[in-house]
């Protein structure tokens, strides 16, 4: 028993790692197809230069919300579909909150 929860954790590390690859990936080409460099996109986005690169490198645990902010700065956004769901040309990733007529940001859950 012990064995196979191991293994499911293994088989859980490796999916995280192929979808931060591929979201990293996704960024980078969407960056360059944009003509910028990471330090633009970094002054644009307001992260740091360093978080890029390990944003565009796959780093499984960069944090969501920033890499969020970084992929709408690129205009990558959802069309309902699954997260890189879309074709090549045209990516999709999940929206962003909206905020409430009050100011505060509506709930997801």
């Amino acid at each position: 028993m012990g064995l196979s929860f191991v293994n499911d954790g293994s088989a859980l590390h490796r999916r995280a790692a192929e979808a931060a690859a591929a979201l990293g990936a996704l960024i980078r080409s969407r960056r360059k197809t944009l003509n910028m460099r990471q330090d633009e996109l970094a002054l644009a986005t307001g992260v740091g230069r360093r978080f890029l690169i390990e944003l565009e490198g796959g780093k499984p645990s960069c944090q969501l919300g920033r890499s969020l902010l970084v992929a709408e700065a690129l205009g990558l956004r959802s069309a309902g579909g699954p997260v890189l769901g879309g074709p090549p040309t045209t990516p999709e990733l999940p929206d962003l909150p909206q905020e409430e007529p009050d100011g505060q940001p509506t709930s997801v859950l």
